[in-house]
């Protein structure tokens, strides 16, 4: 999917694209087929409820009855919002959208988490001090290519 041309090697878009699927509207469905091969344990086609707990929370196979608060809510919002038809199961179309929103920037969302989480004198920008106060965020953020960015420029 990624070969657009179909010439059997990849120009430099097509590499971009293949290295960042989530960036190319035409990778959105291999995107979407490897998320279901990956969760959906039973092989039905479909991802149920257990199946989207165990992948979010592999813990919880040993310990079901003491999830945390977040695992609950997950519990919840897979029956009340990712579930739309209400079957008790994630169809590729719920997959999608879950995993990949419609009109949802992941640039600017990472953006503000990092803000958020990082912007200590809530003043909307964030000094060096705030940054390095909270250094493991950035590292673990793909915004900042995982800590490389932080190193590489200057500015920060």
């Amino acid at each position: 999917m990624a070969d657009e041309d179909k010439d059997g090697r990849l120009n430099r878009q097509e590499y971009t694209n293949f290295l960042h699927p989530e960036s190319a509207p035409h990778m959105r469905q291999i995107i979407l087929e490897e998320t279901l091969e990956d969760i959906d344990k039973n092989k039905d086609g479909f991802v149920d409820i257990n199946e989207f707990i165990v992948d979010i929370y592999p813990e919880g196979k040993e310990n079901p009855d003491n999830e945390p608060d977040w695992v609950r809510h997950e519990r919840d919002s897979f029956s009340k919002v990712r579930d739309r038809n209400q079957d008790g199961k994630m169809d590729i179309n719920e997959i999608g959208d879950w995993v990949m929103p419609e009109n949802y920037d992941h640039i600017d969302a990472e953006a503000k988490h990092l803000l958020r989480e990082a912007d200590n004198d809530e003043d909307g920008a964030l000094s060096k001090q705030e940054v390095l106060d909270k250094y493991e965020i950035f590292v673990g953020s793909q915004a900042t290519d995982f800590g490389e960015a932080l190193v590489r420029h200057d500015e920060f």
